[in-house]
């Protein structure tokens, strides 16, 4: 195996971690955004789209890294 499994198992579990923790992040800049807190949107809306950014990465490695897998179980 290429890629450890323990990897695999981390990258699939961050997938819905990130999920949820985007879509509260975007709840409280919709609430910010609602209750007239410029500061506190942009902040949040900031850090919505760093998980946004992490949930785009760990989607793409977890396909690499299945790709690989599949790979090397090809040959074998």
């Amino acid at each position: 195996m290429v890629v450890p499994k323990r990897i695999l198992v981390a990258l699939v579990l961050a997938l819905p971690v990130l999920v949820v923790a985007f879509a509260v992040v975007m709840g409280g800049w919709g609430l910010a955004q609602g209750m007239g807190d410029p500061g506190g949107a942009m902040a949040l809306r900031w850090i919505a789209v760093a998980c946004l950014m992490l949930l785009v990465m760990d989607g793409l490695l977890l396909m690499m890294a299945l790709g690989l897998n599949a790979i090397e179980e090809r040959r074998d």
